[in-house]
């Protein structure tokens, strides 16, 4: 079994240069701990990459340095339209093109929901224009990302009173009012039933393939993995230990992962 795809950055699949590339790098923390060890790895567009692995096995540290979240201790990373990710100017920008669903929704919840939405736009603008109210064309594009999800008929509702797998799609909808480039989900599903749990996960999917935008989300569980994934990287102690097809990742790759 193939278990790494090529990482040499020149690499172009599909005819398509990378979205992301990752070159060479490795997370190691104040206290000593290496949460990923040196790597090296692309990400194209329309694809919807899950990041596999138990608990501690460095999905979300990878996950969370391709928006610089984490900082990587070595290598760099180069977005295909900014270059090297080295400058706080360029860290700003990437960021606001590179939309973030977290585990926790991250909504503030006595606020409404087109509220939350349009929080996503804040990064469009400068300090001094974020005091004023939205314009009518975001609040349009607040409504019809909530539109998209499905939640156009709780706009108005306050995020707190909703179900968490209602509010995981709020976090969605902020997600694409930011018009990304990218966008990074990490385990958004791990406190939903399996009901919202699949729902969530169709809804970013859908996002990913309508619109082109690559999907890259950490998870733990195998079987949405399998359901929804176009490519599956699997990492087990910080390293990555399989890159290939969700139709690829048999037993021996499976006890690679989980190391059993």
């Amino acid at each position: 079994m193939n278990q790494h795809r090529p990482t040499e950055i020149d690499t172009v699949v599909g005819g398509a240069a990378p979205v992301l590339s990752v070159e060479g790098i490795s997370v190691t923390y104040a206290t000593g701990t290496t949460a990923l060890h040196e790597t090296s790895i692309q990400f194209e567009d329309h694809a919807f990459t899950v990041l596999l692995g138990p608990s501690g096995a460095g999905k979300s540290t990878l996950l969370r340095s391709l928006n610089l979240l984490v900082r990587p201790t070595t290598g760099q990373i180069r977005a295909s339209d900014l270059g090297v990710l080295d400058g706080t100017a360029t860290i700003r920008e990437h960021r606001q093109r590179c939309a973030m669903i977290f585990q926790q929704h991250q909504l503030i919840g006595r606020l409404s929901a087109m509220t939350n939405v349009l929080t996503g736009r804040l990064g469009k603008h400068s300090s001094w224009r974020t005091l004023l109210p939205p314009s009518d064309e975001e609040r349009r594009l607040a409504l019809a990302c909530l539109d998209r999800v499905g939640l156009l008929d709780k706009a108005l509702s306050r995020c707190d009173a909703m179900s968490g797998g209602q509010q995981q799609r709020v976090g969605i909808a902020r997600a694409l009012a930011q018009e990304p480039r990218i966008i990074l989900a990490d385990e958004p599903v791990a406190s939903l039933d399996p009901a919202a749990s699949e729902r969530v996960l169709t809804k970013l999917r859908d996002v990913c393939k309508e619109d082109g935008t690559p999907v890259i989300v950490s998870l733990h569980q195998l079987e949405y993995a399998r359901q929804f994934a176009d490519r599956i990287i699997g990492l087990s102690a910080g390293r990555i230990v399989f890159d290939d097809a969700p139709e690829r990742l048999d037993d021996a790759a499976l006890a690679r992962i989980y190391q059993s």
